[in-house]
Order: structure tokens, then sequence, then C-alpha cells
């Protein structure tokens, strides 16, 4: 069974979250750990509220675990998995990197509503960035518009200069199998240069692993790689992003510095990041 950790604070941005999670492993069975930590950062976790509960201490975060599970037992979407309500006193990044080794967890799952401390609408929350960068997890970050309907195609942006990220992309089979969906490799270029030999090696390896599974080629030139995301997603209906962490060029651009402003991506399609 996949284990899953799932990151609450018992807001609507952290309920979305679950129901995108839940409906994307609906045809597995899993156990979804539910964690609910301290935050210290600046501005909320997930900002809008839901009629759960807004827990304060213990007594009102088991309370709202009560309600939440409640819930989730209620929801059509609760399929055969297991449902763990973890309650850590710590800092919610100390205490996922425990849970993660405790539970050897195969994916953490944050929910996001896309704004950064400042309310600027064209950043990550610093608590997701933190999340995606120092846990040594998958992380499957899920924005609060993001609604699952299906998942028929996915994009893995890519400059093909990272020899395992077939390797890392292996780990993904399973979701496309189970969704029959097609894996679009996206190359992210600022100048239509030539691939250079190990660039080309590299494509080919991930034609390889993906020898099996639909795939397609795409090459997407332009100084704003966020432009250019978004074209990707519009021209063929992308449902998620997928990224291996060690990416860190692109990750900057297109989703912790980008430089253009009301990027719809942010707020609508989920990304995942392969550790």
């Amino acid at each position: 069974m996949k284990n899953i950790l799932i990151l609450t604070d018992f807001s609507n941005n952290s309920w979305n979250s679950i129901m995108y999670a839940l409906s994307l492993f609906k045809e597995q069975r899993c156990n979804f750990y539910l964690l609910n930590g301290e935050n210290n950062y600046d501005e909320n976790f997930n900002e809008n509220y839901s009629n759960l509960a807004v827990a304060k201490n213990k007594k009102d975060t088991k309370a709202a675990f009560n309600k939440l599970t409640k819930k989730i037992v209620e929801s059509p979407l609760r399929g055969s998995h297991k449902f763990f309500p973890i309650i850590e006193e710590r800092d919610v990044i100390e205490a996922a990197r425990f849970q993660i080794k405790d539970k050897k967890i195969d994916l953490v799952v944050i929910g996001t509503n896309g704004l950064s401390y400042t309310g600027r609408r064209n950043n990550i929350s610093p608590i997701a960035e933190d999340i995606i960068t120092k846990l040594k997890s998958s992380i499957l970050v899920v924005p609060f518009e993001a609604h699952f309907k299906e998942l028929n195609q996915i994009a893995v942006p890519t400059d093909y200069t990272n020899f395992s990220e077939g390797k890392l992309l292996q780990n993904t089979i399973g979701l496309v199998k189970s969704h029959k969906a097609t894996t679009n490799f996206v190359y992210m270029a600022k100048k239509n240069d030539k691939l250079d030999k190990e660039q080309q090696w590299n494509k080919e390896a991930l034609h390889d692993y993906f020898l099996d599974q639909p795939h397609r080629f795409h090459v997407e030139v332009n100084e704003n790689f966020e432009l250019a995301i978004e074209k990707i997603i519009d021209t063929n209906g992308v449902d998620l992003i997928v990224m291996p962490a060690k990416n860190l060029n692109l990750f900057e651009q297109i989703l912790f510095r980008p430089k253009m402003q009301n990027i719809k991506y942010y707020f609508k399609t989920p990304f995942l990041v392969l550790h």
C-alpha cells in the first residue's frame, strides 16, 4: 500500500488537497496520514478556514480531526483507504520530516493558495517552498482552485541535463497506467539551440523508460519559462505538472520566482515534485 502524508490545518485549502489526493489515488489502496503541526511562518499555511474548526490548542485539534475524519468517511471518495490523524506540537517541517522516516512515506500532499506573505499573486507560499526544498520526499502541491476531473495529460518540463530524470520519473508510471495518461516531455529553452550529446542521450533515455507508455516530446523556446508552461498547459489540456526536485533552475523560474503577474497555472494546476 502507498503511504501518503497530507499536511492539514483544517482550512478549505487543505480540504481541497485531501479531496484531490483521494481522487488521484481512487484506484489504489492507500494509508493516508493526516498531519497537523505548528506553523511558524509569517503567513497562514492556508488562510481560508472552513467550518470544520479553527484549531487553537490540542483539545481543539482533536475536535477538528474528529470533524475532518467524519467528513472524509462520509465522502464518496473514501474508498478502501485507511486514515490516521497525527497531532504534532513541533514545527510542521520537522514533524513532516519525522513522519516521512517513521511511516515510510511515499508522497507528501500540501494545499496552497499561491499567495506569498506579501500577498502578491505570483509567489508560492514560504511554507510550500520550504516543504518542496527541505523534505526528502515527493511532494504534491495542490492549488486552491485545482479540482480533479481526470488525469489525461501530464507535462514534464525539462532541459535534458538531469541524467537521473528517467529513473525518477519511473515512479509515476503506476499513476500513468491507472489513469491511462499521456506524458508530455517539454524541452524548455530561451534560445533555439541544438541539443548537445548529453542532452540528446538523456532525451533518448526518457523515451526508453516510457517506451510502453503514451508519451510525446515538445519544444518551447521562450525567454519567460512561465509563459511557456502556460502555453503547454492551454494547448495540451495539461492536468498535472511533474518535475524532479533537482532541477532547481526551472523551479526558480516557473514556481518559486516567476516574473509574470497573475499566472493561471499557479492557482489551477497541481505540481508533483519528485525526489
